[in-house]
């Protein structure tokens, strides 16, 4: 170590820790004996500030509990006692059998979500509506690609007409 610290300034005496351990060098990450943080003691005393509390459970309950709500519906003379959510979901499907865009985009999303298939009850009908008319649509596809297979293919002469004009040539 050099008589003359530049880290330090000339006015002040040197520590006497410094004195004591001739090992130990003051400079950039580390400082003086004195200045260090005291076992136990924390570099910030004050702490970091607190995160403001998530909304998010507060929000999740009351959405839970406006979708328990229970409402009267009226269905020509009948009435009936359903909740918020039941009602919400007739709701969009309304909309969606109406052909609103956005509310089957909502609907899909929801069905897939919840693991509801759309299409279940119309499964079976357009399956049975194929199985009556499946023969006779084959037939007509297979005889519409054999009519097309027949007219597309070139008309090749017999052998021997071909082999007359090349010998004439020859000949010559």
């Amino acid at each position: 170590m050099s008589e003359h610290n530049t880290n330090r300034r000339p006015d002040s005496a040197p520590a006497q820790t410094e004195m004591s351990d001739p090992e130990y060098n003051v400079g950039p990450g580390r400082p003086p004996k004195e200045h260090r943080f005291k076992p136990g003691q924390s570099g910030n005393p004050k702490g970091a500030k607190r995160k403001p509390k998530s909304m998010a459970p507060d929000l999740k309950v009351a959405l839970e509990q406006a979708l328990n709500k229970t409402i009267k519906l009226k269905q020509g003379e009948k009435e009936r006692i359903v909740s918020m959510a039941v009602a919400g979901i007739e709701q969009l499907v309304a909309q969606y059998v109406k052909g609103d865009r956005h509310a089957r985009r909502d609907l899909i999303a929801l069905a897939d979500k919840l693991g509801v298939d759309l299409m279940a009850g119309q499964q079976q009908a357009i399956q049975e509506a194929i199985a009556t008319n499946q023969e006779a649509i084959l037939l007509a596809y297979v005889q519409r690609q054999c009519d097309r297979v027949v007219t597309a293919a070139p008309v090749i002469a017999p052998p021997e007409l071909l082999d007359d004009d090349s010998q004439d040539q020859n000949q010559d």
